[in-house]
């Protein structure tokens, strides 16, 4: 194997892969990457068993090779280097040289044979959407999937094909969050469920790029390939093990009906439940109390270690008025992933599901369960 690279380039390939790699004790390989030059490509490949990840740029080669390579040392070497300068990258023996301007190391490499086979999709159902939405989409309800070992199924998120709509759902049992994708042509209803550390690095890895992602899943595994625009730039494809289990009927629990809604500024309502939750008690409670008659929403909380905290913020409100106590975390969660200036809150009473929502949008809402105290 020999060939030059821009370092920039090699950067950016080594630390994509490398996101999976390390602190493998029973399988040691699974620390390594996977360094393939071949029809002049540059093929690199991690795996930890769950996820896999292979990265593949257009490059000239002198000579072809594959190595396998722990990916730390390679990964930490190439970031003290200048990412305007060329390095001369070259396997002999089982051990790869670099060699740049300043530097010149050798890593010793391990049997490429050793390196597990990354799975492949032969056939399953495929739809192609822009890679910003699932990024953006997966970023809301990221933090949601519970850890319960207990309900394996709620510890990912779903993915839910219906019609011209992928619907990306997360919850654990307490809250829920739904934000959909329009899709460009009738799908055939399907579904999955991945797990969170996959989609983690979905949103992680895809963030760096511009276009679409194709979407290949069958019933064992589902695979995230992103679709260059350039034929010179990156081919990122992400593979995961699916999360088997029945995932709950999500949409049956949707509050259709409020006894009391209310539209409020959301850098408002967000400032208050930060400012008052610094005076929670232990169970993290705060409490919310609609005033419709003079358009209020009181918001407090006290503890006795601490002291108490109240603030008053304005708000349309209808209905009749309402008192119900939050997690004051779950609540700012959801705050926090609205994007519109304001928001609309449903509430109706202690034992239903409230819901939070942009103003402008139906692309995305969190449902959260009041606490009863």
């Amino acid at each position: 194997m020999k060939f030059k690279i821009p370092v920039e380039k090699i950067q950016k390939a080594v630390s994509i892969t490398s996101r999976i790699c390390g602190g493998n004790l029973t399988l040691p390989i699974l620390n390594n990457i996977l360094i393939e030059a071949k029809d002049n490509n540059l093929i690199l490949k991690s795996t930890n068993l769950e996820i896999g990840i292979q990265v593949k740029l257009p490059l000239k080669l002198e000579k072809e090779g594959i190595i396998s390579i722990p990916a730390k040392i390679l990964n930490d070497f190439l970031l003290v280097l200048d990412k305007k300068e060329n390095i001369e990258v070259e396997e002999k023996n089982n051990i790869l040289i670099l060699k740049s301007k300043n530097y010149t190391t050798k890593i010793k490499g391990e049997n490429p044979e050793d390196f597990p086979i990354l799975p492949e999709i032969k056939s399953g159902e495929k739809i192609i959407v822009p890679l910003k939405n699932i990024v953006d989409n997966l970023s809301q309800i990221i933090i949601i999937p519970s850890s319960q070992d207990t309900r394996i199924e709620l510890s990912g998120v779903f993915f839910d094909f219906k019609d011209k709509k992928l619907n990306l759902v997360a919850t654990d049992s307490i809250r829920l969050g739904c934000a959909n994708i329009g899709l460009d042509k009738s799908m055939k209803k399907g579904s999955f469920i991945i797990p969170q550390r996959g989609a983690r690095e979905i949103i992680s890895i895809f963030s760096l790029f511009d276009g679409d992602i194709e979407i290949i899943y069958d019933t064992n595994q589902v695979l995230f390939q992103f679709i260059p625009k350039n034929i010179q730039d990156f081919e990122v494809g992400l593979i995961t093990k699916l999360i088997e289990g029945e995932y709950p009927n999500w949409e049956e629990i949707i509050p259709q009906e409020f006894s009391c809604n209310a539209i409020v500024k959301k850098d408002e309502i967000e400032k208050a439940v930060k400012v008052v939750s610094l005076f929670s008690s232990r169970i993290q409670d705060i409490k919310l109390n609609f005033q419709p008659s003079n358009g209020r929403i009181n918001i407090s909380a006290g503890s006795g270690e601490v002291g108490e905290g109240e603030s008053i913020i304005d708000a349309k409100i209808q209905g009749k008025g309402t008192e119900l106590v939050f997690n004051w975390r779950y609540l700012l969660d959801g705050i926090s992933t609205i994007k519109s200036s304001e928001l609309f809150f449903g509430v109706n009473n202690s034992q239903s599901p409230a819901i939070l929502k942009p103003i402008g949008s139906d692309n995305y809402f969190y449902i959260l369960m009041p606490k009863t105290i």
